[in-house]
Parts: C-alpha cells; sequence; structure tokens
C-alpha cells in the first residue's frame, strides 16, 4: 500500500469519529449515537456513513440561538477575533470583518480590477512618483457619540492623511507597517520619530483640500493601488481614535456597509446594516441588502460544518480535509446528499513550495550539493507527479504547479509559463549529468515541515517519489513558529512553506526573488540572486507601463526562475466555499475577501 493509498483509508476511517464527537442533540438521540458507533467499524462506503449523519443532523430541527430571518446572513470564524481595528488586521478573520465596516480609496471588483470606493478617481504624473485621489463627497462616517453633537461627519481629505500617518506610526504597532513605510516618501523619517515619541507629518501625503490629497512615494511602484486595497488602507476618523484609545478595535468607527451593534469576543459578533451606506446598485437602491450578518467563533471545523448543514450558517469556508472525501467526488462534485448547497471553487492567491537555501555562507548549504547543483534542483521538480497528490491526498483543493511563480488567479497568470512536468526519467538523467546516478553520493536530505497533517501527508508523498530516482529524504515536524524562525535566519537547507498574496499583482510573487528582498529582512529565504530578474522587476515596476507590458517582464522573470530552481513547486490553493441555497449575490475570486453588500436571501 503506497502512502497515499494509506492516508485515502486513514481519511475514511475518521469521518465517523466526526459525528460521534460533534452531534449532540437530543436525549432520545441515544439510540442513534450506539448506532454510530457500531457504524463507524463497518466497512461499507463513507458516503453512506455520512449520509445517514445528514439525515440525523437535518430532522432534529433545532432552532438557532438568534433570530433567523432572511435579511441575516450567518458564518462562522475558527481563528477568532482579538480587533477591529483594520490597522491590526493582520489575518483572514480580521480582514473580513473591517471590511464590512471600512472602505479604502480604491476596491477589488467581483473580477478583481480595481475600482473607484472613497476616491472617485485618481491618476499618476509622469515621473511615477505622485499619485493624486479625488474623494466623493457623500461619503459619512458611522453614526458614534465620539463625534459630538451630530453623531457624525462627512470624509474629507486629511482622514486619508491620518490614517496612513496612523499606520506608519511605531505607536500604533501597525500589522500594516510594511506597506507604506518604505514607500510613502517621509514615511520612514516619520516611524523613526514616533518612536522616539516625537510628532510631525509625513511629507509624502499633502492634503490639497477637502476632496484631493496627492501621495508621493520613494520610487515609482505601479501595485501601488492594489496595496491601496488592503485593510492597511482602510480609513479611519481621527475623533473615534482619539476617543476610545487602545480600545478602538472593540469600537471601530467607519463608513463601510454595515455597523458594529453588538460582540462577544469569542462567542457572537453582530453587524448591522449602515441605512446611510453611500453605495447604491444600478436601479439605485442602496446597498447593502442584508439586514445584518452574524458571526460565530467555533473552533473545531466539524462543529462548523454540522451547523451548516443542520441550517444554522448560511455559508461554510472551509471543509476540513479528513472528511472532504465523504462530502465530494473525485471531480469536485458535491456528493448526495450535499449537492443541495451552493459551491464556489476557484484558484487562491497563494502556492505552496518546498524552497532550497542556495547561499554557500549557511553552513547547512554546503552540506549537501543542493545549493551548487542546479540539475539536482530540476531533477527533484521532476520527480513530483503534482497531479496525483492534487486528486488523492487534497481531494482536487488545489492545482497542479506545471506553470510558474504566479497563481492562475493572479493578473499576469499566463499558462505559456511552461513549468515541470512529471518525468522521472528526465529527474534521473539530470541526476547522472549531475555526477549522482541514480543519487548515489547525495547525501540524506533533510525537509522540514510544520505541523500540519496536510503538509506532512504531501511530504511522505513527496519522500516516495525521490526515493523513486534514488534521493533519500528525512522528514522532519516542528512547530510552525519555531520553523518560521529558522527559515528565516537560514537554518534550513529544505523547508515546506507557501506564499499567500497580500495583493493581486504579480510583484508580490516575483519580489521573493530579488536580492534586496533576502531574508531575515525581506521575503526572500532561498537567497536567490539574479542580476537579470532584479532589472527586469524594477522595470516592471513602472506605472506608465500597460498591464500587458508589465506581465511579459514577470513572464521572462517567471523563466529565470524556474530555470534556476530556487524551489520545488508544489501546487497553487484552490478556494472553496459552500452556502445555503436561498443565498444569492456570493462572490469568491482569489483575493479571498469577504463581499457581502451585494448578498441577499430568498426564502428562509
Amino acid at each position: 500500500m503506497t502512502v497515499m493509498e494509506r492516508r485515502i483509508t486513514i481519511a475514511s476511517n475518521r469521518i465517523p469519529q466526526i459525528t460521534e464527537n460533534c452531534v449532540v442533540l437530543h436525549p432520545t438521540m441515544n439510540a442513534v449515537s450506539t448506532f454510530l458507533h457500531r457504524l463507524r467499524h463497518d466497512s461499507r462506503s463513507l458516503t453512506i456513513r455520512l449520509s445517514v449523519l445528514f439525515c440525523l443532523v437535518s430532522c432534529v430541527g433545532d432552532k438557532p440561538t438568534w433570530e433567523q430571518t432572511k435579511d441575516t446572513f450567518r458564518y462562522n470564524e475558527g481563528e477568532g477575533l482579538a480587533s477591529l481595528d483594520p490597522a491590526l488586521a493582520g489575518t483572514r478573520a480580521a480582514g473580513w470583518v473591517t471590511g464590512q465596516i471600512f472602505n479604502g480609496l480604491v476596491e477589488l471588483d467581483s473580477q478583481q480590477r480595481i475600482v473607484p470606493s472613497l476616491a472617485q478617481s485618481w491618476s499618476v504624473d509622469e515621473s511615477g512618483y505622485e499619485w493624486t485621489f479625488v474623494l466623493r463627497t457623500d461619503v459619512w462616517f458611522h453614526r458614534d457619540p465620539c463625534f459630538g453633537e451630530r453623531q457624525t461627519r462627512r470624509l474629507v481629505a486629511d482622514d486619508v492623511r491620518y490614517s496612513i500617518e496612523r499606520i506608519c506610526d511605531a505607536r500604533t504597532k501597525s500589522t500594516g507597517l510594511w506597506a507604506f513605510r518604505t514607500r510613502i516618501d517621509g514615511a520612514q523619517e516619520f516611524f523613526l520619530a514616533s518612536k522616539k515619541g516625537q510628532g510631525g507629518s509625513i511629507r509624502g501625503l499633502n492634503v490639497v483640500n477637502d476632496s484631493v490629497i496627492r501621495i508621493r512615494l520613494t520610487a515609482p511602484f505601479a501595485p501601488f493601488l492594489a496595496v491601496m486595497t488592503m485593510p492597511y488602507g482602510y480609513i479611519v476618523p481621527h475623533e473615534a481614535v482619539r476617543a476610545y484609545g487602545v480600545d478602538f478595535g472593540r469600537h471601530p468607527v467607519g463608513t463601510g456597509p454595515f455597523v458594529v451593534d453588538t460582540w462577544v469576543p469569542d462567542v457572537r459578533l453582530r453587524l448591522v446594516r449602515n441605512k446611510h451606506y453611500f453605495k447604491t446598485d444600478d436601479t439605485g437602491r442602496r446597498l447593502p441588502y442584508l439586514g445584518d450578518v452574524v458571526v460565530t467563533f467555533l473552533r473545531d471545523p466539524k462543529n462548523e460544518f454540522l451547523e451548516f448543514v443542520r441550517g444554522n450558517l448560511d455559508a461554510v469556508f472551509n471543509v476540513d480535509a479528513s472528511f472532504a472525501p465523504a462530502v465530494f467526488e473525485a471531480n469536485g462534485k458535491l456528493r448526495p446528499p450535499y449537492d443541495r448547497f451552493r459551491v464556489y471553487r476557484t484558484s487562491g492567491q497563494s502556492i505552496e513550495y518546498y524552497g532550497i537555501q542556495l547561499d554557500t555562507t549557511f553552513p547547512v548549504a554546503k552540506s549537501v550539493p543542493l545549493a551548487s547543483s542546479r540539475k539536482i534542483r530540476q531533477a527533484l521538480n521532476y520527480a513530483i507527479d503534482r497531479h496525483r497528490i492534487v486528486t488523492y491526498l487534497l481531494y482536487g483543493r488545489g492545482i497542479p504547479a506545471r506553470h510558474g511563480v504566479l497563481p492562475p488567479s493572479i493578473p499576469g497568470f499566463s499558462d505559456t509559463v511552461r513549468g515541470y512536468r512529471f518525468d522521472p526519467e528526465r529527474a534521473r538523467q539530470l541526476l547522472a549529468e549531475a555526477g549522482y546516478p541514480n543519487g548515489k553520493g547525495i547525501p540524506k536530505l533533510l525537509l522540514q515541515l510544520g505541523t500540519s497533517q496536510r503538509t506532512a501527508s504531501v511530504a511522505e508523498a513527496v519522500q516516495e517519489m525521490w526515493r523513486d530516482i534514488g534521493v533519500d529524504v528525512e522528514l522532519r515536524q516542528i512547530d510552525f513558529p519555531r520553523h518560521l524562525s529558522m527559515v528565516r535566519n537560514g537554518e534550513l537547507t529544505l523547508w515546506r512553506t507557501s506564499w499567500i498574496g497580500d495583493y493581486p499583482d504579480p510583484e508580490n510573487f516575483l519580489a521573493l526573488f530579488i536580492s534586496a528582498n533576502r531574508s531575515p529582512n525581506g521575503p526572500n529565504t532561498t537567497h536567490f540572486t539574479s542580476a537579470a530578474a532584479d532589472s527586469l522587476y524594477r522595470l516592471a515596476l513602472q506605472p506608465r507601463l500597460s498591464e500587458s507590458e508589465r506581465a511579459a517582464l514577470y513572464h521572462q522573470m517567471e523563466h529565470i526562475v524556474l530555470e534556476e530552481a530556487p524551489w520545488v513547486f508544489l501546487y497553487y490553493d484552490v478556494i472553496l466555499r459552500l452556502t445555503q441555497p436561498n443565498v444569492h449575490g456570493f462572490i469568491v475570486n482569489g483575493s479571498d475577501r469577504l463581499h457581502l453588500e451585494r448578498v441577499f436571501k430568498v426564502g428562509n
């Protein structure tokens, strides 16, 4: 039995355990519990077991603990939330909620195109250094006592200046400092002064009048608009920050489609419709359509899924890998009885890979010939059957990384960029050309992973594939914080990691191969160095270039990276979402943002 066959068997055997651990429905269900216990040891199909579970939880008829109306959208957030301050929105969970409360100057539409939000228009000068934003004049902050007697006020350009300076203020301790610190003229000096408790302003932020602000950069940077779509680009009022201080994250005030009504941390968060939201649909109807959004905080994904099946959640954003085979067919379609739900599937904004240390000044890079032999690195790539991994271990929750660095969801992706196919014979040929026929002479490699079961399953399959070409590898799992620290500090030769794009632009991925970005101060953990790649990267930063012109430069960079193989490419992530059949207007795209302002429900 191969590793993958063992993993499939193990995953199948875990499913009945979900039912016993999670279904606590009614005292009269004891007999059912006994039946499920027996069923767990039955050799019948996994689909039958899960079908039984579906029927049980669907027929009990438990009522939600909150008011259920067609205007309420309910979802669960397993990560929890520490703050609703966009300056601290460093997690997906925080980004999703703050995206309902705040707006930025620009935003991403359903096709990941940058469109106006608080800014009605923008322009960049010929030099590429200065961006000018013209604000809407009909945007008002949420009603709040911090504004005094009038309870609100209109958004003005000085709010933009204040919000960006707040991100760059050392006292804020924003997780988004990196987005502006080195990019906006004077932001670095402002940051250093704030560390000393000194005042001042960022000279690159020029408020022309209430409706116009100019932002001057330290250098041309074409993806600047994409950066501004992130939560760190959301606009906050100074009155609220000053009134609530460190508790602003518990009392957020923004301009977004929803307003915080109640929040019991780790229990329940309720957002209600902003009746004065500035956006309307094509018919003139004011957005959002929903009356409120309710977020719960169940930590166990099994319980979350069962709540969704029972109808107590309108969407589920994570189907645990341990029971995915029972929910999905091999082709990705939903199995009965789950096929009544709506399924959304798209390429994510991330890539999974194994990094290889190329800097021979690190002792670990000298111990094995990976850094010195491009052909060995290429051989490791050719030896991997990515389709098999995605199909039998990930159950379709990935796309084989057979192209380049860019996932299919990133603007600029092209399938004409050819990466590594599965070709073990070519792998063996390269090893022989490198002086290691059938892998003889290559010391045992150490591949370090985090503690995730999914990454372990994939690594065990890769271990088997590399053994087939004569390369022996040992696997080691370690807690992720320690793992990440070792990666950044150059303590590993070969390691598992992934890159999740912060914004949908090729630059955010190709920046991982720029010599100036070498770790520990940058994301280039392999210490890849190429003068040609550096030059192409700089050229592609010019805002005057069209999207296709920039993409062509990045494709040339990808070819260089693929040839040198500082990574072992695995797969691009797939975003999978399920909603109840009565949910409409739900959007899923590669950026993995949560768009709720146009969501509506039909019936109960």
